[in-house]
């Protein structure tokens, strides 16, 4: 390993004066080393009392590094209480300013799990975590080193790889100033983070103040196969309540379409990694599930759908820049090559739709793993939502799978029965369970992966 570490600091449970924070561990007593990479980022490892051998190594461990900030804001988790009551220890970085590059990030991982170490012992197991960018870095985690790791449990990170998913972005984006406003100065590419989101919100909300405009929105949205429960705050729309279901598209789309997702990734891979010069927005949009309610809304708008078809497809479209294409293919999209159990609890997230768990799972099937991955669903709105409770009943199937060498019932009965029992067991409130099964889901509109490595050509 690299000794990129500037400085290691020793914490005892209380002190916390290296990020001057009160305590974040509420249940055992945690002993922590900490220190920060040359290029600004933070590490963590945490060891309680209790330790039961196995190291969690985590993106997000060591808290958040806002812009300008000193230190790494650290959070309270009721989910990484209940780890540290059952002996897991837990190490990880910030996930600024490593940003995108999801091999440097795997390889800090490394670094911390090396520390831990030398300040401890070696790990009986070590696992990777991680919760929306942290779960495509779990997935690097585990192709990377899969000697190292044992098996792995996110949740909220899409499995379509980052191509797939701006690809996807880029078609919704580009269906809504095409349609809403030409003139918006919504660059949608080699863009300004801060400019584009202003622009982005702006866009939104013309479109969202007439009838005809919300229909356009509808179509942009089903570009990006948007959830249709979008707003946590709310209940969920019913199946044809096309009207609410746009209403919680248009509060939500602009924040989930990510403009700093892309921002961070043409930064990293130095050029735009997205285009849509080969995209039949006909045949997207039959694809997508949402033609129903898309058709709904025009018609009730005194729009023509084909008459919109037909302006998209002689529209100018937008290449990528391939050498940008090349450098980040390996970085942010996946092989499926992985040795080890990997558990994945997911929703229809905003940011990150079902499908796109899907894309993934198809990207297993393809390197001969799928039987390696078990994928679990609740029935919620919002993006890394999550209550702590599911995620230990994902997390006990995944240890469960690593005592017993086969994968328990994840049927919703049996999720709901291990979560009883886990939340009985626990003196912590670790929230509500809502599992369920999703039925039959549209498949990805978009995918990328290693079979598509090196095939990219502008066009």
């Amino acid at each position: 390993m690299k000794n990129k570490s500037l400085s290691i600091v020793l914490v005892i449970l209380f002190s916390f004066v290296f990020f001057n924070l009160s305590p974040v561990f509420a249940q055992e007593s945690v002993d922590e080393i900490s220190g920060m990479f040359n290029d600004g980022t933070f590490w963590v490892a945490t060891k309680p009392e209790n330790w039961n051998g196995t190291l969690l190594l985590d993106l997000d461990a060591a808290g958040f590094l806002r812009p300008g900030a000193g230190q790494p804001v650290r959070r309270n988790s009721t989910f990484n209480d209940w780890l540290y009551s059952q002996g897991f220890a837990i190490g990880g970085i910030t996930r600024e300013p490593v940003s995108y590059d999801f091999i440097q990030a795997a390889d800090y991982l490394m670094d911390v799990r090396q520390h831990f170490i030398q300040r401890w012992n070696e790990p009986e197991r070590t696992l990777a975590l991680g919760t929306s960018r942290g779960a495509f870095v779990v997935r690097m985690n585990l192709e990377l080193y899969p000697d190292i790791y044992d098996g792995g449990f996110m949740n909220a990170g899409g499995g379509g790889g980052e191509i797939a998913v701006l690809n996807n972005k880029l078609n919704s984006l580009f269906v809504l100033k095409n349609l809403v406003n030409p003139d918006s100065p919504l660059a949608l590419v080699n863009i300004d983070v801060q400019v584009e989101n202003a622009a982005l919100i702006e866009l939104v909300d013309e479109a969202n103040s007439t009838p005809q405009g919300r229909a356009r929105l509808a179509f942009a949205a089903s570009m990006q196969q948007f959830a249709l429960w979008a707003t946590p705050s709310k209940p969920k729309p019913a199946q044809d309540d096309f009207e609410e279901q746009l209403n919680q598209i248009a509060e939500n789309i602009a924040f989930a379409t990510a403009v700093p997702v892309r921002g961070g990734i043409e930064r990293i891979a130095r050029g735009n990694v997205s285009w849509n010069t080969d995209s039949d927005y006909e045949d997207l949009l039959n694809r997508s599930g949402r033609r129903e309610m898309v058709e709904a809304l025009y018609n009730s708008a005194g729009l023509s759908l084909a008459g919109d078809l037909e302006l998209l497809a002689n529209t100018p479209r937008i290449s990528a820049n391939a050498g940008a294409i090349r450098r980040i293919e390996p970085m942010m999209t996946y092989t499926g090559r992985i040795q080890d159990p990997l558990m994945n609890l997911d929703n229809d997230d905003v940011v990150d739709p079902a499908a796109d768990k899907l894309a993934y799972l198809d990207t297993l099937r393809n390197a001969g793993t799928d039987h390696l991955f078990r994928l679990i669903w609740t029935d919620i709105a919002g993006h890394a939502r999550h209550s702590s409770l599911e995620k230990a009943v994902g997390f006990t199937l995944l240890i469960d799978r690593l005592d017993s060498g086969e994968w328990g019932d994840t049927s919703v009965a049996a999720l709901l029965q291990l979560g009883n029992q886990i939340a009985t067991a626990s003196t912590i409130d670790l929230g509500e369970m809502n599992f369920f099964d999703p039925g039959q889901l549209a498949s990805p509109l978009n995918t990328w992966d290693v079979s598509n490595w090196g095939s990219y050509q502008r066009k």
